[in-house]
């Protein structure tokens, strides 16, 4: 079994026909195959006997189509490692091109199972399809996930400059999700759309501000050199009784250029 990137249109048509797939004109398929993101052949002892590819945007969605294999080598684990092959090509475009990546496909009949040994989630209390998101491994850990904070002026200056490095925050149940690894979306509340992509490399949790103060230099936590900073700057975002309860988390980040 070989694997290679490219699909002959008059192969492809014939697969068509013989699988019981719509039939298409010759011209539409070379034009589909030449406008696709990836493509994957399956050779067996000189035939072309499987054919799968990836089409879409090339930068946030994509979709797994035309995974095709002659009946007579079905079961062989063919369509699996077609798949494989363009979801690894997908991953190292995506390293080098990408945020996030979304996959999707719409299985046929009964078929859902085969893609999701495949690595897709398949959800069908929501959706019909399937889908896999595909991470740049150069910004995302294999399950850190992605989380939007809004910023006023000043802390956001500070962490775009790189000198503020600890956001503090109530540890509360939507802080308390976060952990080391997740990237954090900072955005500017203003007029003008702003953000920052950073990520978690720690997150310090101390039962009050008075504790974390302690614990940190002050142009860390987001003041400018020289000036003069107390735990009580935080009452005007937090109530004294939910410090009590939640208690507070600092969480350093490190700006992803």
């Amino acid at each position: 079994m070989e694997l290679i990137e490219k699909i002959d249109p008059i192969v492809y048509q014939k697969m068509q026909v013989e699988l019981g797939w719509k039939f298409l004109d010759t011209k539409v398929i070379e034009k589909s195959i030449k406008n696709s993101m990836f493509v994957v052949s399956c050779i067996v002892d000189g035939q072309m006997v499987g054919i799968a590819r990836i089409v879409g945007d090339g930068y946030t969605h994509g979709l797994l189509t035309d995974v095709k294999v002659l009946p007579a080598y079905q079961g062989r684990g063919i369509g699996k490692a077609m798949v494989t092959y363009l979801l690894n090509k997908t991953q190292e475009y995506v390293n080098k091109n990408c945020d996030e990546f979304m996959l999707e496909l719409t299985p046929t009949l009964d078929n859902a199972a085969f893609y999701v040994k495949c690595g897709f989630k398949h959800k069908p209390d929501e959706m019909e399809g399937c889908y896999l998101w595909i991470k740049n491994q150069n910004i995302y850990d294999k399950d850190s996930k992605k989380y939007v904070m809004h910023l006023q002026e000043k802390p956001f200056k500070m962490i775009k400059s790189g000198k503020k490095t600890i956001e503090m925050r109530l540890n509360d149940e939507k802080r308390q999700k976060i952990k080391v690894g997740d990237v954090l979306i900072f955005i500017l509340d203003s007029e003008k759309f702003e953000y920052i992509k950073a990520k978690v490399v720690a997150l310090h949790k101390y039962p009050s501000f008075d504790e974390l103060y302690k614990n940190f230099d002050l142009e860390k936590l987001g003041y400018k050199k020289g000036e003069t900073g107390s735990p009580e700057d935080m009452s005007k975002y937090y109530s004294k009784e939910n410090i009590e309860k939640y208690g507070v988390v600092g969480i350093e980040i490190k700006v992803i250029k």
